[in-house]
């Protein structure tokens, strides 16, 4: 509560000091009478008073006629040429026109009236005086028009200041003026003596402009002795009595700010000191530390507005006019415009505190700033241009559409400009409007076309319009709608073949395990022979090597699919290892009915690999030929190196027909044998090609009819 009391306390005060120091020259120790306002009025109504009745200006006023006006007056409208033939270009058609007509009197006429001011014209050019004359004639009427004017304003000028009384008189005639009754105790009172007399003191000359013949009309220099005097009950009861009660409320009021502004201050020094953390403690100020730089800003700056130069200094303005309308009204308007002054220039406080304690640290505006609506749109601003055509189309658009519009304001105040305004909207304005229109709609089509792709709708190909970057763009779209049509039917595929794989994995441990249970029951049986048990162990012991050797290749193969299979890479002969390989399998070679072309340079290839890790693609290719090769028929390996690489090439004829999609044969448990008869795990050529990427190689499969064809790629040292 002493935090609101503090802040209250001091906007009363700030509001005072600015009042007092506003009106307090115009108000402190002065009565109306010492006003500039009433200075100012009784000077005009004194010089006011000798123009009207006093001694008002005469007509007939001499004047004189300088060769620079006469020079003026001739060659006003062009040279004696120029009027000449300005004259007959205006008498001309209509004389020939009555001359063809036959109509003789009108032609007469209108010859006389021709000739008459062509006459007049070259008497301007010929003689001075005649001129002379002609001015002067002009300069009296303009004088006539002049004080005649100055006359009619005697009504005006009695209603504008009725209270005034006064009894003159003329110093050099003795003509006496009076109005009213002199009062012994008036407002006010001013005698004049002939020592001091009353004379026209206006810097003001009346001005006449007649006939386009501008004059002065010289000021009174009379001079009068007497009284001047504002009667009081005349005064009270005009509108000049509100002025004077006015300037006594108003002085008073300031007079009781003043003493608010005194009492506030020692208030502040004494029982209301300032406490900081008080307003950083409120939970209006934690909202308000929340919100944007702009609105923190933004709000300051209209609080600031309303507070200051609307609302102080307005509420002075309309402090004084108030008087107008009576105490009462005049009290509650000044107490009300004070109330509403102090609550803003107290909000006005509150947040100069609010940004003086958050903003104290500049690294926390600098965040702000950098947080900022006005931050971000300058940044994105900079992409305007990114590309550079849509840039400067949106410029040239603006440009067009702000000249078009300054063009069409240009009507309403020059319509002559319809001249240009009409060629420039049909040639440059509605085709630049036209044009941008045409590209607006085309980036429309795009962002529809773009949601139709987000929608899954990927057959309907964007159409591609010209070379301007939204073209460009349409072609990326196009680009983006295959990829994903791609990236669909990958996953579609992804899903069958994992449909496919889980199938299989099931199946070839299911074989096995099956066996494995059904001869473990069979070994139970009491009256089982011993030949029968040895026969039925060593299925038992096939069955659970093979359960083995495919839990085996399981795990194998899904560790290097994790990337958590370590290997130790030493300089290998791959020729050398080739040679081992198929040394080893040499008896499984021989009863496959197959026969092996090997192929290998003389020089040894030399690659930098784990050795025991490419033993085994050797050896899964191997096996994979054994298992899969059409007996009878041929198989060629062959080493060789090239640019830098080392291939390694295998060729067999398949026994089982393979299809056209090579690709799934490096899918796990994918087999040749579709009828899963063989022997083979299915995680040969997945195992290889494993091996083969964590070594940085290639392994390529392809098939033509039922000639299968795998080659290895390693970069040789």
């Amino acid at each position: 509560m002493k935090k609101w009391l503090w802040l209250t306390t001091l906007s009363i005060v700030l509001i005072s000091i600015f009042s007092v120091m506003e009106l307090g020259p115009k108000y402190f120790g002065k009565s109306y009478l010492e006003t500039t306002e009433f200075k100012e009025e009784y000077n005009h109504f004194v010089n006011r008073l000798i123009v009207t009745e006093l001694d008002p200006p005469k007509a007939e006023t001499e004047f004189t006629v300088s060769m620079e006006e006469i020079e003026e007056y001739r060659t006003r409208y062009g040279t004696l040429a120029e009027q000449i033939q300005s004259i007959q270009d205006q008498y001309n058609p209509d004389i020939e026109s009555a001359r063809e007509s036959g109509n003789d009197s009108l032609l007469e006429i209108l010859t006389e009236e021709r000739d008459g001011k062509i006459q007049a014209i070259r008497d301007n050019f010929a003689d001075d005086e005649t001129v002379r004359e002609k001015i002067l004639e002009d300069k009296q009427r303009a004088a006539k028009v002049a004080v005649n004017g100055i006359l009619t304003e005697e009504g005006s000028f009695n209603s504008q200041f009725p209270y005034y009384v006064y009894d003159l008189t003329n110093i050099e005639t003795g003509e006496n003026f009076n109005k009213g009754e002199m009062s012994s105790r008036p407002f006010y009172e001013k005698k004049y003596t002939n020592a001091a007399p009353l004379h026209f003191n206006g810097e003001e000359l009346y001005y006449s402009n007649y006939n386009n013949t501008e004059m002065m009309i010289p000021a009174s220099d009379a001079e009068f002795k007497g009284i001047v005097q504002i009667d009081r009950s005349l005064l009270a009861a005009s509108d000049r009595g509100a002025d004077i009660v006015g300037h006594e409320y108003i002085k008073n009021t300031l007079y009781l700010l003043g003493a608010l502004a005194i009492a506030g201050i020692v208030l502040l020094f004494t029982k209301l000191k300032f406490e900081q953390d008080a307003f950083l403690k409120t939970p209006l100020y934690r909202k308000w530390s929340a919100w944007p730089l702009e609105i923190k800003l933004g709000l300051f700056a209209v609080t600031l507005f309303f507070a200051l130069p609307f609302g102080v200094a307005n509420s002075l303005r309309i402090m004084e006019y108030t008087i107008y309308d009576g105490l009462a009204s005049f009290i509650w308007n000044t107490i009300k415009n004070l109330g509403i002054n102090a609550v803003v220039l107290g909000l006005l406080i509150l947040q100069g505190i609010w940004l003086y304690a958050y903003y104290n640290k500049s690294d926390k505006l600098v965040d702000d700033f950098r947080n900022s609506y006005l931050q971000r749109s300058l940044q994105l601003s900079r992409y305007a241009f990114l590309k550079k055509s849509i840039g400067v189309q949106m410029l040239i658009l603006l440009i067009v559409i702000f000249f078009w519009g300054a063009g069409t304001m240009l009507l309403f105040m020059v319509p002559e400009a319809i001249l240009i305004w009409v060629p420039a909207t049909l040639f440059i304005g509605l085709p630049v409007l036209l044009f941008m229109m045409k590209r607006f709609g085309y980036l429309n089509v795009l962002m529809n076309s773009t949601q139709a792709i987000a929608d899954g709708s990927l057959n309907e190909q964007i159409p591609i319009k010209g070379k301007s970057p939204l073209a460009h763009h349409a072609i990326q779209l196009n680009r983006l709608k295959e990829g994903v049509r791609h990236s669909v039917s990958e996953q579609a595929k992804s899903e069958r073949l994992k449909t496919e794989l889980i199938t299989n994995v099931s199946h070839d441990l299911r074989t096995p395990l099956t066996s494995i249970i059904t001869y473990t029951d069979l070994m139970k049986t009491p009256d089982l022979s011993t030949e029968d048990r040895m026969t039925y162990a060593d299925i038992l012991d096939r069955k659970s090597q093979r359960l083995k050797t495919l839990i085996e290749d399981l795990f194998e193969v899904s560790k290097m699919a994790s990337g958590n299979m370590e290997l130790h890479h030493q300089r290998v002969d791959f020729t050398q290892l080739m040679t081992q390989a198929f040394a080893e399998h040499a008896e499984d070679i021989s009863s496959s009915g197959l026969d092996f072309r090997i192929s290998t340079p003389e020089q040894p290839v030399y690659i930098m690999a784990d050795g025991q890790k490419w033993w085994r693609v050797l050896d899964n290719l191997i096996m994979n030929a054994i298992k899969y090769a059409l007996p009878g028929t041929r198989v060629f390996a062959n080493l060789k190196e090239t640019d830098g690489q080392a291939e390694f090439i295998m060729k067999n004829v398949t026994r089982f027909e393979l299809g056209e999609n090579t690709d799934e044969l490096f899918e796990r448990f994918k087999r040749g044998d579709v009828a899963r008869q063989t022997e083979g795990s299915g995680l040969g050529l997945a195992i290889a090609q494993s091996i083969v990427d964590l070594h940085g190689g290639s392994m390529k499969i392809e098939v033509d009819g039922d000639l299968f064809k795998v080659t290895v790629s390693l970069r040789s040292i």
